[in-house]
């Protein structure tokens, strides 16, 4: 069996105390951040993870990675010698980000002779990391939008469970670029207020940043009380944008899921949805629960903690979902008020007990990419 020995996570939350603290009350909220379209200067709501400055440079990223990896040192009292085996897996939505702020600022200009020739692309930095660790093992990356790192822990657990590694690092990473901003800004997909989702008035989505790790192994290795147990991934082509409206995409994968785990839908404790806030993308996935639930369990939305944080929302609201549980409870959606008159079951709306369980955690994508997958945590 695959186990989750602990994560770590880089978010508008902050530290392991202050996230728990505010899950637990039902409070949080993004700053803001700048963006220039059409010659317009905008502000729009933003969950950063700190305000330092951000030089266009790829070593900013990697100095957040090697930040969010020695604090799961220190958590598990590890160190990267005690690992053998182990793989490296990031999945990030957005290219290298060194490269895309030259990009942006030549065509601003209208010149593209400022772009170096020389590589881009995400897997530089999980390269680069394993080169820090001195390790051998596999360095994967992952680009598939909104379910990036979601897939990267898919592989991981695959991996593990055909013996070609005995570790797993997992990353998530989505730190603000313009472009993707935006390119958000011009789709008109983006609140200006706050994220409601499952909201009748809901107004789109606010984006965030995070940088996340988890570790994985197998009990045979490294015992944990928490196990991935499996999942699916799938693409449907109904749009570029995302699910098919009717929600039959998404029910398709979360059903793959429960086959793959060989459990029922009644077997389920609660289900970390997506929940975005956008108009279309939530009523999908409600319809796609209630295609699969002949009670939808209890479920809830970590965007209004953290913002969307798009390829890295795989890994992170993984960890903040097991940090809850740990903690004893699942959070309440916050910024809900009131369902559309369609659907009957609103999402979790006050902290609710629960200390053990099966989780489904879904994430959908742009391009019709559909991730789902289920974890366990045992008394």
């Amino acid at each position: 069996m695959i186990t989750i020995i602990g994560g770590e996570l880089l978010s508008a939350l902050g530290g392991a105390p202050r996230r728990i603290e505010a899950l637990g009350a039902g409070k949080a909220g993004p700053g803001r951040l700048d963006t220039v379209v059409g010659g317009d200067k905008i502000s729009y709501p933003y969950y950063r993870l700190d305000t330092k400055p951000r030089p266009i440079k790829a070593a900013m990223i990697d100095a957040y990675l090697d930040e969010v990896l020695e604090a799961l040192w220190r958590q598990l009292a590890l160190k990267p010698t005690d690992l053998r085996n182990c793989g490296i897996f990031l999945g990030s939505s957005s290219i290298d980000y060194s490269q895309a702020a030259i990009l942006e600022q030549a065509v601003n200009k209208g010149s593209i002779k400022n772009i170096k020739r020389r590589r881009a692309g995400g897997g530089c930095y999980a390269e680069r990391l394993m080169k820090r660790l001195s390790w051998t093992g596999p360095s994967l990356t992952y680009n598939t939008a909104c379910t990036s790192s979601a897939n990267a822990l898919m592989d991981a657990a695959a991996m593990l469970e055909g013996g070609l590694i005995d570790h797993a690092l997992v990353f998530g990473l989505e730190i603000s670029s313009a472009m993707t901003l935006q390119g958000f800004v011009v789709l008109q997909l983006l609140s200006r207020e706050k994220v409601r989702p499952f909201d009748a008035k809901r107004s789109g989505m606010i984006l965030g940043e995070a940088v996340s790790v988890v570790l994985l192994s197998r009990t045979d290795i490294r015992a944990s009380a928490w196990h991935y147990l499996g999942g699916s991934s799938n693409c449907e082509t109904f749009t570029v944008t995302g699910p098919n409206p009717d929600g039959s995409g998404i029910a398709r994968v979360m059903r793959d899921a429960l086959a793959d785990t060989g459990l029922q839908p009644h077997e389920l404790t609660a289900v970390k949805a997506h929940g975005t806030a956008g108009e279309s993308m939530d009523s999908a996935e409600l319809r796609g629960m209630e295609q699969v639930f002949e009670t939808i369990p209890p479920y809830f939305s970590l965007k209004p903690y953290i913002g969307h944080t798009l390829g890295g929302c795989g890994v992170a609201e993984l960890v903040l979902t097991m940090e809850c549980v740990e903690a004893g409870f699942i959070p309440p959606t916050i910024n809900f008020n009131h369902l559309e008159s369609e659907f009957s079951q609103p999402p979790v709306k006050e902290r609710r007990p629960m200390t053990a369980g099966r989780f489904m955690l879904n994430y959908f994508g742009f391009g019709g990419n559909n991730t789902s997958f289920i974890i366990e945590k045992v008394l």
